[in-house]
């Protein structure tokens, strides 16, 4: 089992969350870009949610600053790297920076089916399988300003309200359609 490149960025020059296709259909993305380089990973809705009010936080906590808004936004056509599963957040106040750390989502692809007996030749598949589980997972490395951080947090925060709206009883989101609520009986 293979793992995606890792990457490493010490400063950009843009760090944006960004989606492509109709709300209810969306895939979400997290982009960097220094330079010519650009990294795109992949991500749930909810991640660029979290990842955006926390970078909010913590850029403001760092002290006053006007956001470094990107004016590219997501660059295209989008290539994406891998998965992202876990991120994190560190913070050097003395610099008034903010590190972003993205782990890949490496899936467990050893799926046994329980009708098959095992014989020497699969049982040693499985055991190299369960046994590359323990390999690192790709990772990415952002180093933002408290500006970008800022930036990134309002970006996110109106990339999720530009989705499908909420049901006012439930929460959930609505299609144009409607949806069947829960709460109403």
């Amino acid at each position: 089992m293979s793992t995606g490149e890792s990457f490493e960025f010490e400063g950009v020059d843009a760090f944006v969350p960004g989606a492509l296709g109709e709300p209810g259909n969306r895939t979400f993305y997290l982009q960097a870009r220094a330079g010519e380089r650009i990294v795109t990973l992949r991500c749930e809705k909810q991640q660029v949610g979290m990842l955006g009010r926390y970078l909010t936080q913590l850029a403001e906590a760092i002290g006053p600053v006007e956001p470094d808004r990107d004016i590219v936004g997501l660059v295209e056509p989008v290539e994406e790297q891998w998965t992202v599963g876990q991120l994190s957040v560190g913070v050097d106040e003395d610099n008034g920076l903010i590190l972003v750390t993205a782990e890949e989502l490496v899936v467990d692809s050893v799926d046994p089916d329980p009708d098959v007996e095992l014989d020497d030749d699969l049982l040693a598949q499985l055991i190299e399988a369960t046994e590359s589980l323990g390999e690192d997972a790709a990772e990415a490395r952002f180093v933002l300003s408290a500006a970008q951080a800022l930036a990134f947090g309002e970006t996110a925060e109106e990339l999720i309200a530009a989705g499908r709206p909420p049901c006012r009883l439930c929460g959930a989101p609505m299609d144009p359609e409607g949806h069947a609520c829960p709460r109403w009986n």
